[in-house]
């Protein structure tokens, strides 16, 4: 997944200044299930999954001894001793040099192998693999570590007291309680719990450790939109996301001749059908949007067309309006922003409105959107931009319903925390921070077993029926 930007600005005379905004970004871990969340399953009650504590060293750490032999990781609870999954790849990837050994119920250790100067990043459990267990046989939330460690001559890592983390707790307070778009949504006892962890956020000792605990703290916001960045590491704030209702294994089987570009995939299916999939909406070097452009360029004005983006996490807001202007007839609002503002009469500046507009070659057939809980972000933005009833219609699931523009808060000592700074609502007004978008043809994802993709099929014979395009 990606941590991206993007540019929208627009200025509403009857409710104060619309600022430029820069945003509408999302930083998704790795994707998990329900289970994750401790909810019941079909009927079933699940116990709580295990969590990781501590590692040491830990995310974020720099200036670690390269001489260091082990690594240790330890569970919030009893854990079953038979599975575990050390997950990444690449020079980046933990050197594991031996087996690994529990030294007790809660801790494991990993035989290591380290090298100077060198940056590790390792994955504790990730979606393809889950085998650390705890004894109540539910898997470890996927735990996310990155350190590096210390070059010749380099000296240690920074160290703080208290003098520095005191001011740093107060900014903290300050930007969570005037600068959060979502500030009315965080749990009631919010404020105590800060208070109650404040003496703990005084007493880290290094910048890591000071954002490791802010990480932590922050946990209860749920929010895929705030992160804290330090020593040039991301550490996210939310453990558990959607299970997209699409497998790209799957899609690879059933599209035949697919071109393959980054980020996209383009296909010509059956009866005359077209098919497109962004897998992001990523500002990366050079026109990597071309294929996408001369792909459409392709096709009859008339195509019927599937746009499929169940797997795409968000990113540039503005890159996804260059595609969205290919299909719209004429200029309309498909979203409106409150923008945080604690010095505004009601705590927020807007609705700024934000719109697109018809641009290049436009494609006039009937349009398929897949859609489903996976799509965040700008790619919720996307979706609004494109669904007009009758001629482009949404297939799926609803979406994941996260949005937030975040902007950066320096706390000092090198660590920066970014918050969302707006509340996204529909063109029509409607938040949807939390509920997300309804699939206009609702379908639900088999799961991982199934050897077809229903949602895609449904959209096939919506799109047989309105182009009246004959089976061969």
């Amino acid at each position: 997944m990606h941590m991206l930007r993007a540019q929208s600005s627009t200025t509403n005379p009857e409710r104060g200044k619309c600022l430029s905004a820069v945003g509408a970004a999302t930083v998704l871990g790795w994707l998990g299930g329900l289970g994750a969340l401790g909810v019941s399953v079909s009927g079933r009650a699940m116990a709580e999954p295990p969590r990781v504590v501590e590692v040491v060293p830990d995310t974020a750490d720099v200036g670690v001894d390269s001489a260091l032999t082990e690594v240790r990781i330890r569970f919030d609870q009893e854990m079953s001793p038979g599975g575990r999954s050390i997950c990444g790849g690449g020079p980046s990837a933990l050197p594991v040099s031996g087996r690994l050994r529990w030294i007790d119920a809660r801790t494991v250790v990993v035989p290591v192998s380290l090298k100077a100067s060198t940056l590790y990043s390792f994955s504790i459990n990730c979606p393809s693999a889950r085998n650390f267990r705890g004894v109540n046989g539910e898997s470890v939330v996927p735990y996310s570590v990155a350190f590096r460690t210390r070059g010749e001559g380099e000296a240690a890592a920074a160290t703080l007291t208290p003098v520095e983390t005191k001011p740093m707790v107060a900014a903290l307070r300050s930007a969570l309680l005037e600068r959060y778009s979502h500030y009315d949504k965080l749990p009631a006892d919010f404020e105590q719990r800060l208070e109650r962890a404040a003496p703990e956020l005084e007493a880290a000792t290094t910048p890591a450790m000071f954002a490791r605990r802010v990480r932590d703290v922050l946990r209860a916001t749920r929010d895929g939109h705030v992160w804290i960045r330090v020593n040039d590491i991301t550490l996210g704030v939310r453990d558990e996301y959607a299970t997209p209702n699409a497998d790209a294994r799957r899609l690879a089987g059933i599209l035949k001749n697919a071109g393959e570009f980054e980020g996209i995939t383009t296909a010509k299916l059956a009866d005359g059908i077209a098919y497109i999939a962004f897998d992001d909406w990523a500002r990366r070097n050079g026109d990597w949007l071309a294929p996408a452009f001369g792909f459409l360029d392709g096709l009859d004005p008339a195509t019927p067309l599937v746009v499929d983006v169940r797997l795409n996490g968000g990113g540039d807001e503005a890159l996804a309006r260059t595609i969205a202007a290919r299909f719209v007839e004429e200029r309309f609002v498909y979203s409106k922003s409150l923008i945080r503002n604690p010095d505004a009469e009601d705590g927020y500046d807007g609705p700024c409105e934000r719109v697109v507009e018809p641009a290049g070659r436009r494609h006039a057939g009937p349009v398929a959107i897949l859609i489903g809980p996976a799509c965040v972000s700008s790619n919720e933005s996307f979706i609004l931009m494109m669904r007009k009833p009758g001629r482009r219609e949404t297939f799926g699931e609803t979406t994941g319903g996260s949005s937030g523009n975040p902007k950066p808060h320096e706390l000092g000592s090198g660590v920066t925390l970014f918050l969302p700074s707006w509340r996204d609502l529909t063109g029509e007004g409607r938040e949807i921070e939390g509920v997300g978008i309804e699939a206009d043809h609702a379908v639900a994802w088999p799961g991982a077993d199934a050897t077809t993709d229903p949602v895609l099929e449904a959209a096939v014979a919506w799109l047989k029926e309105k182009s009246r395009v004959a089976p061969h």
